[in-house]
């Protein structure tokens, strides 16, 4: 069973095999919004279930507490799939492949083919636990082949410009995009951020805080915005801005904002390194002092 999805203009088919079928309802839940009819395809992931049948897991604790997300050493991965059989997989495995893991499952991604595969090490009840995590995971993959990215931050479009409001948990993206008025949510976490044709363009995204948010409005579906500014967020009792010097604001951005970036290939990070190294050169960046009683636009427009 096939879905096609369509995010920031790149068209992704994830193929369920076998008994991953059963996760179908799953994955229509996820990209409920996004999904579009089947077509030529940029990238494809396989999903299956593969039994542990070597009884061991492809992290090695070494005597620590247990992992439940890491990336992993291609080598090992490689010599834990040769002990345990792939029921005539024909995905090639090379020493190019990404490698990591979550919960029960195994991602692995081809940046020169751009295929995936993911397995869901367990069978049973919960065996699916991993797979909305490894999807993320793997759709930041494809984005950054393409020089694009999951950034941690909310997404506001008014008019044709976008917003981004960047900040760890906790800093105040959901809240603020529930109260701005005349402005589109694309995102209130995880929206996408691609370079197109010299342009810096925001995406809608289907990953938001589960329980501030219950999706998207309809009309944003398909939608991007042309990015306006970076606003990194600090909650305080009147909004005023402060401006934030290139370097400080490309500092922020690849260390703590980018999803994903330590799974990402060396050739994605390497382009959204010089995506955001541009971007952060054109487009301005402040430090948003932020009170939610008050209009934020008219502080962003002055």
């Amino acid at each position: 069973m096939k879905l096609t999805l369509g995010l920031a203009n790149t068209i992704i088919t994830i193929d369920l095999l076998g008994q991953t079928q059963q996760v179908a309802h799953l994955c229509h839940e996820y990209f409920k919004d996004f999904l579009c009819p089947e077509q030529e395809t940029d990238a494809e992931v396989k999903v299956s279930i593969q039994k542990n049948l070597n009884d061991r897991s492809p992290v090695k604790n070494r005597g620590q507490a247990p992992v439940f997300e890491k990336r992993l050493p291609i080598k090992e991965t490689i010599a834990w799939l040769n002990h345990t059989p792939r029921h005539n997989d024909n995905f090639q495995i090379t020493e190019t492949i990404i490698s990591s893991f979550f919960l029960d499952g195994l991602l692995l991604f081809n940046p020169e083919t751009a295929e995936g595969r993911i397995y869901l090490l367990q069978d049973g009840p919960g065996c699916f636990l991993s797979i909305y995590r490894l999807f993320w995971v793997y759709l930041a993959q494809v984005l950054g082949e393409r020089k694009g990215c999951f950034i941690h931050s909310a997404a506001l479009a008014k008019g044709e410009k976008g917003y981004l409001f960047l900040g760890d948990s906790g800093a105040g993206k959901s809240s603020l995009a529930k109260i701005c008025g005349g402005s589109k949510l694309f995102s209130d976490d995880s929206p996408a951020l691609c370079e197109r044709n010299g342009e810096y363009l925001v995406f809608p995204s289907p990953y938001h805080q589960i329980g501030h948010l219950k999706g998207l409005a309809k009309e944003v579906i398909g939608q991007r915005a042309k990015l306006a500014g970076f606003y990194f967020l600090f909650k305080d009792n009147r909004t005023y801005l402060e401006s934030l010097s290139k370097k400080e604001s490309l500092s922020l951005i690849i260390n703590r904002h980018i999803h994903y970036f330590q799974y990402l290939s060396t050739r994605a990070r390497l382009l959204l390194f010089e995506l955001f190294l541009d971007a952060c050169n054109k487009i301005p960046s402040y430090n948003f002092h932020f009170c939610l009683n008050t209009d934020i636009w008219n502080a962003i427009d002055s």
